[in-house]
């Protein structure tokens, strides 16, 4: 059949085009806001002005001096710089984590959904801080860790193309309950702990991840840190171990490059005496190691069992390739040691 010379097939596309088009005009313009200023006070008072329904704030390139938090305590806010050319910096003596994404008290009771933090860079200045926490020293009176980012209590939320540097606490850190988090293309260096840190969050992926010269670990989970995905991650130069891992189950690594730290490339252990806190059942797939100054793997207690590690290569590791409390206890398929 056909009408006006054109095919139904032609038809059928230039009624589909013209779907596109009305959907384009239908479809209401996101909210969204322009930070005017140069200081992170300036971010958040674009966030604040926000519509109750949420939006988007756009920081344009530009360095912008941090002397308070950006606080996301409320759903539905992206906040996207220009990449490397947006860059929000601590200033010195403020003892001030960049991003928080949640509540600020010691333990949150709301939770807060679909947040972003997207396209911008993080220089802590930690040679020019005083404190790890905000506030004093670290207490339930001030609970908040002068981080890069940190989400707690966070469903549905995002960090997407960010560099997080020189933090006096961790680079960016997860606790507190989150579910479903997507962090990706995240890099992080030269923080006086831990590149990543996770606490109480679950079904969560992390791809893209690139560690180095961190003082502490490259990777830090423990406290329920369970059912997470990572992939595509490079640790290198850390200043102790490449992945540290307690009271954390059923998580799994792909493709995950270690070099050169300190101790060992992954240590495995339980919390303290606590039988019942181990890190167990964990999967690790395509994983290499080289150059550690102890074990490519070593785990510390009997308990973290189920540990799968899978077309692995260990190669040159001072201690040698792994180190077991009790026999065993690492399962290997198509395990390389050299």
């Amino acid at each position: 059949m056909r009408a006006n010379n054109l095919s139904f097939q032609q038809l059928l596309l230039r009624a589909l085009a013209l779907m596109v088009i009305s959907c384009v005009f239908i479809v209401p313009q996101s909210q969204a806001a322009i930070v005017k200023g140069s200081t992170c006070e300036a971010i958040q008072k674009a966030i604040n002005k926000l519509p109750e329904i949420g939006g988007e704030v756009y920081v344009p390139a530009g360095v912008y001096t941090c002397t308070t938090p950006i606080i996301l305590d409320r759903d539905n806010v992206i906040v996207r710089g220009e990449g490397a050319a947006t860059l929000l910096r601590v200033a010195d003596k403020a003892n001030i984590p960049v991003f928080v994404m949640g509540q600020t008290i010691r333990v949150p009771t709301i939770t807060r959904r679909y947040v972003q933090v997207k396209n911008l860079m993080i220089d802590g200045n930690r040679k020019m801080q005083t404190s790890e926490c905000m506030g004093g020293l670290c207490s339930d009176e001030f609970p908040l860790r002068n981080n890069g980012i940190t989400i707690r209590r966070c469903e549905d939320c995002m960090v997407d193309n960010v560099t997080v540097f020189a933090a006096i606490s961790g680079g960016l850190v997860t606790e507190l309950g989150c579910l479903r988090l997507m962090i990706r293309d995240y890099t992080s260096y030269d923080n006086e702990y831990d590149g990543f840190a996770g606490y109480e969050t679950e079904n969560s992926t992390f791809s893209g991840i690139n560690l180095y010269n961190n003082k502490g670990a490259g990777i830090s989970t423990d406290i329920h840190f369970d059912n997470n995905k990572f992939s595509d991650v490079t640790i290198t130069n850390t200043h102790t171990v490449g992945i540290f891992m307690r009271d954390s189950s059923d998580n799994s690594f792909t493709n995950v490059h270690i070099r050169n730290t300190k101790q060992h490339g992954i240590f495995l252990a339980q919390v303290d005496n606590d039988v019942t806190k181990p890190a167990a059942g964990n999967t690790f797939n395509s994983l290499v190691i080289t150059n550690s100054g102890g074990y490519g793997i070593l785990i510390s207690d009997e308990s973290c069992t189920n540990n799968l590690f899978v077309a692995s290569q260990f190669i040159d590791n001072t201690a040698g390739c792994f180190g077991e409390a009790a026999s065993n206890l690492i399962e290997s398929v198509g395990t390389i040691c050299r």
